[in-house]
């Protein structure tokens, strides 16, 4: 037999045991577009020897191991597949996937095609395995590929996202008016609907916990700031309050004019605003200023046109406005201390930012990369071969790269990083 030959064009005309068809969704899984493209594992076996991989190494993949490790069994149901997608060498010990079907290229259309294929389907049992999921997803479709999602102890969740064959299974599988699972109705959505919900709840989240963290702040300010304001006694009968301003109104306005009958210590008032508050020295009582103001402008003072009724500050609203200068004050010495502070800090975090070396590469501590928040995969590493769940065509495997599966859209095993949320 001639390598030719031995590609695999399917014995249609052959009787297909249901062990055969296992053995044949197992490894095409195996080499399909959802796994292959991130599995590490089998890219290296992959450019050892023109693509071959020896059937020593698979019948050590524990799924493909439950349901055979003769050889003789697993190159018999390769030969009777009609994909297409997988050759077996003339010696019989190892198989490939063929050099004519290529993994496709990841472009816009490629993406957009996996997501309008790719759902989300949640309300399994927490101790449910691929055994049982798949053959629920594959009444309306056969399945590409199966993630069952974890959270960070590798836990099920319960939800998994499943890629079928085609868009129109997929569009087949979300059509249905009622599905469970059991007793449970299950909650689905396309994969691109269910990222967007969720980064909308994020997004909410997100505003609600930076509202509360303001309101915290604010509230731990106002108390630093009640804390350190220092309540002197004041001189009383400084206060000049006006109202009637027009919106063409300055603080140079009001300190031409009032600044000629007292000493100003500050004047409380933005252009634009109608009322505020003219703060004098001691020396310059407001009552004064505010007599010799109207005498000498025959009882109307006019601002840019507009006339200002004034009064004297008294009693609670006198102590009430001192009250917030001194705050003020407090608030201001405070902020001044701070910005010192953080300027130190920033400054030593600048001087000793903490790196670890990995490799070639630089790992920077406290990183705020999500990688892959979604679960899809539990981060395998290509380099080790032990026992390790997979989905896909089954429930455990060897810890090659991906045998829970990892779509084609999603980052890189190693930099999947999951959570909690559903």
């Amino acid at each position: 037999m001639t390598e030719e030959d031995s590609k695999n064009s399917g014995d249609s005309s052959a009787e297909v045991t249901d062990l055969e068809k296992k053995i044949i969704r197992q490894i095409e899984y195996y080499f399909g577009n959802a796994n292959l493209r991130r599995d590490r594992f089998l890219q290296l076996q992959l450019r050892e020897d023109d693509g071959w991989v020896p059937l020593d190494i698979m019948v050590k993949f524990k799924r493909l191991a439950e349901l055979s490790t003769d050889h003789d069994v697993l190159v018999t149901a390769l030969s009777k597949s009609t994909s297409g997608l997988m050759e077996v060498h003339e010696d019989r010990k190892k198989i490939r996937r063929s050099p004519n079907k290529p993994l496709p290229e990841e472009n816009a259309e490629y993406m957009l095609n996996l997501k309008a294929r790719t759902v989300y389907c949640k309300g399994f049992p927490l101790d449910s395995k691929i055994d049982t999921i798949q053959p629920f997803l594959d009444q309306y479709g056969e399945t590409e590929a199966i993630f069952m999602r974890r959270d960070k102890e590798k836990n099920f969740k319960g939800s998994v996202f499943a890629t079928y064959k085609t868009k129109e299974d997929a569009q087949k599988f979300m059509d249905q008016e009622s599905l469970k699972f059991g007793d449970e109705e299950m909650v689905r959505y396309f994969k691109s609907d269910y990222y967007k919900l969720k980064g909308e709840e994020r997004k909410a989240q997100k505003d609600k916990n930076k509202q509360e963290k303001q309101e915290r702040q604010q509230q731990k300010e106002q108390k630093e700031v009640e804390a350190r304001t220092e309540y002197k006694e004041f001189d009383k009968g400084l206060l000049l309050h006006f109202t009637g301003a027009s919106d063409q109104t300055s603080r140079e306005d009001l300190k031409e004019v009032f600044g000629d009958y007292g000493t100003i210590a500050w004047v409380e008032f933005d252009r634009g605003q109608t009322e505020g508050v003219i703060r004098f020295t001691k020396g310059s009582q407001a009552q004064d200023v505010i007599d010799r103001v109207l005498g000498d402008h025959n009882d109307k003072l006019e601002i840019r046109g507009s006339a200002l009724t004034m009064k004297v500050l008294e009693g609670e609203e006198e102590e009430e406005h001192w009250k917030e200068v001194f705050e003020q004050i407090a608030r201001g010495r405070m902020k001044k201390q701070q910005g010192r502070r953080k300027k130190r800090k920033g400054g030593e975090r600048r001087d000793s930012r903490n790196t670890r070396f990995e490799g070639k590469k630089t790992k920077f501590d406290d990183s705020d990369e999500d990688g892959n928040e979604e679960g899809e995969g539990d981060g395998e590493v290509a380099e080790k071969v032990e026992t390790k769940e997979e989905d896909g065509g089954g429930d455990s495997g060897t810890k090659r790269p991906l045998e829970e599966g990892v779509s084609a859209e999603e980052p890189a095993a190693k930099q999947v990083k999951t959570e909690s949320t559903d």
